[in-house]
């Protein structure tokens, strides 16, 4: 166990709603259907204590994956991957144990529509025999709605309202997990920005070989 983090006393009034360990989450996946699988994982781990301290812990995840099928041509272009990289990644279900154990060890998990990127990491864990995701979840979309907010509540605007935004055009699950933790933040009225991380490429990613000419061959 890492020792404590030592709090300014008095603590702040915002630091009391705050769980001590929240996990922000986001999946990107090769469709919309309940068919499609997860292609990438990021997750921003925070230790909502170190917020006091004006330092705020993180720890970042960044996972790709062989989904075992071609993703949509829309959802390829939002994600990045082309389906020459991912037939050369692991399977989801090699990481699933890990996945279970960082989300187990949250007291919250917060994701931006966080049926859609639940539902997804719920399918892929019990691909792989384990049991769904416990712990409390917060769906930054829908407590956006419930304040009463103007216009979508799209993650994108979401990050205008609150003047952020992602660095390129594609969206990455590393980064999106950390606006979705912004968003949650700023839903909190916490005063204290989490600086955008490192966003290098997944962890686990593997050089493809050089893709051949014409049509791939199909999937085995």
């Amino acid at each position: 166990m890492p020792p404590p983090i030592p709090l300014p006393d008095p603590a702040p009034d915002w630091l009391g709603w705050l769980p001590p360990r929240l996990v922000a989450v986001d999946v990107e996946t090769t469709g919309l259907a309940e068919a499609d699988r997860v292609v990438s994982f990021g997750a921003v781990a925070l230790a909502t204590a170190s917020l006091a301290t004006g330092a705020p812990e993180i720890a970042c995840h960044h996972l790709i994956f062989d989904p075992g099928r071609a993703s949509h041509p829309m959802a390829e272009a939002v994600h990045g991957y082309d389906d020459w990289l991912l037939r050369h990644q692991d399977p989801a279900g090699a990481h699933a144990g890990a996945l279970a154990d960082l989300l187990a060890g949250a007291d919250l998990i917060v994701a931006h529509n966080a049926a859609f990127d639940l539902g997804f990491l719920n399918r892929e864990l019990a691909a792989a025999g384990l049991g769904p995701v416990r712990p409390e979840v917060y769906c930054t979309m829908e407590a956006y709605r419930r304040r009463g907010e103007k216009g979508r509540a799209a993650l994108d605007a979401v990050c205008r309202r609150i003047g952020i935004a992602r660095v390129g055009t594609r969206h990455g699950a590393l980064e999106d997990a950390w606006l979705a933790l912004r968003a949650y933040l700023w839903l909190q009225a916490c005063p204290v920005a989490v600086a955008r991380p490192d966003l290098a490429e997944p962890s686990n990613l593997r050089p493809a070989p050089p893709r051949p000419e014409g049509p791939l061959p199909p999937r085995p």
